[in-house]
């Protein structure tokens, strides 16, 4: 750094007013640190130096996130030009750009200072002590959440209504409180839009007051990974139980606010008598037991769309309704404008404020949920112009390999500096056994016996964890929760043939009423769970040859070989060039 400095000096470059910050620790990021940041004249260069003797896409990857991060959450370098650079040993083969990442060797430092200087200056003080507000993960939410710690007032969350939902489900509660009503209150969303941390915020303010709360989830999974990471039992509790203990047994509950999250999987009247002999569905047997509770009640319902994957949850929105027609007691339905008219005949006020349209997950890729549905439904060409955008303005990548190793490697090259990141296997529930010649034990017993909650929240050396990359969860155990970056193993099961995907869903009992939908859905759990990007896992079977032609064609990147930059080979097997 002190060479390039001089060579920028010699070339006659005005730095008087740059800065030079080694290991900028980025606030609770737990350590997560980039080499160098220049602060040159008006502009942001990020540093990061890699003794490798080769080109690694993962290196790429890691410098462009902390370039990301710092222009997204940190204060004062909003709407600066920030510029990632990764230093090699020697890049004769690779120097230039990967994507918005420019490569160099240290001799070529000054030329990227040079190009990528301002006019202007960052005052270097004001810089260091500027906000920085990262989004945090569900876990991590929740964990602040419930101690007493503020959530950061993440920009992105601000623009996208999250607050003015928290607010708006308060005053309801508070209404309802205060003239003794009670009320149904929808909250609907894409994934990863911040509904469940919309329904813990409810609880958590109501907590610790005379009128309790409770977060429902029919989730067992979310319920599970959250009960362990907040170390209670007391504020998320199984859906299921509530049900048995409140509903079935008539019992009343001493909580005014029920949060029920994912409502539109709550069971229907079919899968309840299969399960306990009653027909009644969930949404029945809440609304009773919410009746009995003494004054005031209000239900608020978490909405997940197009997430529906078990046996029971494909009657949706509808059961609500039905619960609520004809009860003796008036309920005033809060929702959505494009739900009311799922309502007609009920007491219905919509607010536009109880939609989160934009996904938080996946920092700026906020088109991955309708990505992820043209995918799914055969839409190649227009999902290719989405993906598009993911990678050079984003910072979202979409990845896709034949060789596990390869995946593998990526993922633990990526974050091997940075502990707290998570990472691991996924893999459809319709695909059992399929992957067993790949190395991955993705049996039913396999499923059984993972212990989801140190999948999720183990540290990455401990052999329970995601991060040990031995055993996949499904679209059952991954729900509503997050990594950032999963590895998508693609099965047989959702296969592309003849210009169009041949889905073979599992036979279940009961049978589905709908399984090609239900498997679909399965697919847009799984393509949804990543923060930093996604890995694509397709085995070299020529079974899945043409899938891999039409994830390409929708914009997948194969994921580049060591010392190649991407785009710059076809993919082994795959029959389609980059």
């Amino acid at each position: 750094m002190s060479d390039a400095l001089s060579a920028c000096l010699i070339a006659g470059l005005d730095t008087n007013s740059w800065s030079i910050v080694f290991e900028y620790e980025l606030p609770f990021e737990n350590g997560r640190r980039p080499d160098v940041v220049v602060l040159a004249g008006a502009s942001i260069v990020v540093i990061e130096f890699k003794s490798a003797p080769q080109y690694y896409q993962a290196h790429a990857d890691q410098v462009e996130a902390y370039a990301r991060d710092i222009l997204e959450y940190h204060e004062a370098s909003r709407g600066r030009n920030v510029t990632p650079v990764l230093v090699l040993r020697d890049v004769s083969a690779v120097r230039g750009g990967a994507g918005p990442v420019r490569l160099t060797d240290p001799g070529g430092i000054d030329g990227e200072l040079s190009a990528n200087c301002r006019e202007g200056s960052i005052d270097l003080g004001l810089w260091l002590r500027s906000a920085y507000a990262p989004l945090p993960t569900l876990v991590a939410a929740a964990r602040r959440i419930f101690r007493h710690e503020a959530l950061p007032h993440v920009r992105r969350a601000l623009s996208h209504g999250v607050p003015r939902t928290v607010e708006l489900v308060r005053g309801i509660s508070d209404h309802c409180e205060l003239r003794a009503e009670r009320a149904l209150v929808l909250v609907t969303g894409v994934p990863g839009a911040g509904k469940t941390l919309v329904g813990l915020r409810a609880v958590y303010e109501r907590s610790d007051i005379e009128a309790k709360a409770t977060f429902l989830s029919g989730n067992g999974p979310l319920v599970k990974v959250l009960q362990d990471a907040l170390k209670s039992r007391v504020f998320v509790r199984d859906l299921h139980a509530f049900i048995k203990t409140f509903g079935i047994q008539g019992k009343t509950p001493s909580q005014h606010l029920i949060v029920f999250d994912e409502a539109q999987r709550a069971w229907d009247r079919r899968q309840m008598h299969r399960k306990h002999g009653i027909d009644r569905s969930e949404p029945d047997l809440l609304i009773e037991a919410a009746e009995r509770v003494p004054g005031w009640s209000v239900i608020v319902g978490l909405v997940g769309e197009g997430q529906e994957i078990h046996t029971g949850e494909e009657s949706g929105l509808t059961q609500w309704r039905d619960a609520l027609l004809g009860r003796s007691e008036t309920w005033h339905v809060y929702c959505p404008p494009h739900v009311e008219e799922l309502f007609d005949g009920l007491r219905v006020d919509a607010k536009s404020n109880l939609v989160l349209p934009v996904s938080l997950r996946s920092h700026r890729a906020e088109d991955l949920h309708e990505w992820v549905r043209r995918v799914l439904r055969g839409g190649l060409d227009m999902a290719a112009q989405l993906a598009s955008r993911f990678a050079t303005d984003d910072s979202y990548h979409l990845y896709l390999t034949r060789e596990l190793s390869d995946a593998r490697e990526y993922v633990r090259i990526r974050y091997a500096d940075e502990p707290d990141k998570t990472y691991g296997l996924m893999a459809s529930s319709h695909s059992w056994r399929f992957f067993e010649p790949q190395g991955i034990r993705h049996g039913f017993r396999d499923s059984q016996r993972l212990n989801v909650a140190r999948w999720f929240n183990a540290s990455a050396d401990d052999p329970e964890s995601g991060c040990a990359l031995q055993v996949p969860v499904t679209e059952f155990q991954c729900q509503g929760l997050e990594v950032d970056m999963p590895i998508v193993c693609w099965g047989t099961d959702y296969a592309w043939h003849g210009g169009q995907w041949i889905k073979k869903p599992i036979q279940r009992r009961p049978p589905l009423d709908h399984p090609d939908q239900i498997l679909e859905n399965a697919y847009r759990v799984l393509l949804t769970r990543g923060r930093d990007g996604v890995v694509i896992f397709v085995p070299p079977v020529a079974e899945l040859d043409e899938t891999v032609g039409a994830l390409i064609g929708s914009g997948v990147e194969p994921l580049p070989e060591p010392s190649q930059l991407p785009g710059q080979r076809p993919i082994a097997g795959a029959g389609v060039s980059a």
